[in-house]
């Protein structure tokens, strides 16, 4: 029921994506262990509504607000806000370096991106074989790397142990 809900609100074009209290929106597939569907959502409101003219930001950009929700998802993490971890969705770019104030650095790679290989198969992070579709803040400020398989069909990756819904 939860999954019709939300592909009824994007088929019929419900789905407002100039306002920011719609940003999670579009990731909230992970909660039905679906993270591939967020990420198909996702891309086809970047590949739709952003471009790189002046008017490519949709809504207003409130001090940052639409394109920070465009560059988390380019680099292939969504900030779940009030909560310390991060979406996992297919990113744009073969390979991210976020430098952290602490000295470190976390690194995402992309292994075989391509238009048709947009999908997660499988992903490792630093090293190990990494199931969860999200991951903690502490784990990103730690550095290390988050190598995700990519390839051209959804897999279960990231299907059986979902996102907390509350506190930590």
């Amino acid at each position: 029921l939860f999954r019709k809900r939300l592909d009824t609100l994007f088929d019929n074009g419900f789905y407002n994506v100039g306002n920011e209290p719609s940003f999670l929106t579009s990731c909230l597939y992970h909660w039905i262990g679906r993270p591939d569907l967020s990420s198909e959502r996702t891309r086809k409101i970047i590949t739709d509504n952003y471009d790189a003219t002046s008017c490519g930001i949709p809504g207003n950009d409130d001090s940052g607000a639409m394109s920070s929700w465009l560059d988390f998802h380019m680099m292939g993490l969504y900030p779940n806000a009030g909560q310390p971890y991060y979406l996992i969705t297919s990113p744009f770019f073969r390979q991210t370096k976020m430098h952290m104030e602490n000295g470190n650095t976390f690194v995402i790679t992309a292994k075989n991106l391509s238009g048709k290989n947009r999908f997660v198969k499988s992903a490792t992070l630093n090293g190990v074989k990494y199931d969860k579709s999200w991951i903690e803040h502490a784990d990103v400020a730690a550095g290390g790397e988050l190598l995700l398989e990519m390839g051209d069909k959804p897999a279960q990756w990231g299907a059986t142990q979902l996102p907390p819904s509350g506190e930590f």
